[in-house]
């Protein structure tokens, strides 16, 4: 298209670039199929590459290995859970943001599932991974940890009994949904969605016993919990129900 018909062509230097991010694009999201399917183990390079239909050679020129497939796909999965949790002075928009990111938090866990599984053991053969593991831990306890602060000063959570803070709530949180998926891969079956996304029922569980009266009517108003005589889950769709009906 000429400048004369008032747009801009792409330029030699930018079509190659957005080709080469297309496959880019191609390569993580064959890898993470194929992860989520078989284990990282299990998968080789040249399986990638065959499932992103590009050569071998154009995979090494993107990615050095395997384990440079698995830091990207961490980076994009630890990405897509930033800044969420930043709380509003709003009450209200806390309560929905938090009912949203159960949700989403359970649609990402399926979708970035071989993480949840084998990130433990991924991380000790890659310090690159583990300090950038750590350092996404960090950020996104520091969110919770402000999160948590705020419902209790909004009147909507209550401290736990000291000497135990909020700050060991939200690490109890955090091992609750670090931890399930392993677990899960050990007794149950990784591959549900339904399974999966149960996770959120664990975290509902912990904070159940410290919602103030007022926290408990806008989780029941909000849908997080069942209000009274709604006790088979009628009244409010969980999260794990929600994405086993539209997994990712």
């Amino acid at each position: 298209m000429s400048a004369s018909d008032g747009q801009v062509a792409a330029s030699p230097i930018q079509r190659p670039r957005a080709t080469s991010l297309r496959t880019r694009s191609r390569i993580l999201e064959a890898a993470r199929a194929l992860f989520n399917e078989r284990g990282t183990a299990e998968v080789s390079t040249n399986h990638i590459a065959a499932a992103a239909d590009v050569s071998p050679g154009n995979l090494y020129y993107h990615y050095a290995d395997k384990r440079d497939i698995v830091r990207e796909l961490h980076a994009a999965y630890s990405a897509s859970h930033e800044g969420r949790w930043w709380p509003s002075d709003d009450p209200g928009q806390n309560i929905v943001k938090l009912r949203e990111n159960l949700a989403t938090g359970a649609s990402l866990a399926w979708e970035y599932r071989f993480l949840g599984r084998e990130v433990l053991a991924l991380m000790r053969a890659d310090p690159d991974l583990r300090a950038a593991y750590r350092a996404a831990y960090e950020r996104r306890l520091g969110e919770w940890l402000a999160f948590g602060e705020q419902l209790v000063d909004q009147g909507l959570l209550r401290r736990p009994r000291p000497p135990r803070s909020i700050g060991d709530l939200t690490l109890a949180l955090w091992l609750i949904e670090e931890g399930w998926l392993p677990f899960l891969d050990a007794t149950g079956d990784p591959q549900d969605p339904a399974l999966v996304a149960r996770g959120n029922d664990l975290v509902l569980a912990v904070l159940d016993p410290l919602l103030t009266a007022k926290g408990r009517r806008a989780f029941e108003a909000a849908g997080i919990i069942a209000a009274p005589g709604g006790a088979d889950g009628s009244q409010a769709t969980s999260a794990r129900d929600r994405l086993a009906e539209h997994p990712r």
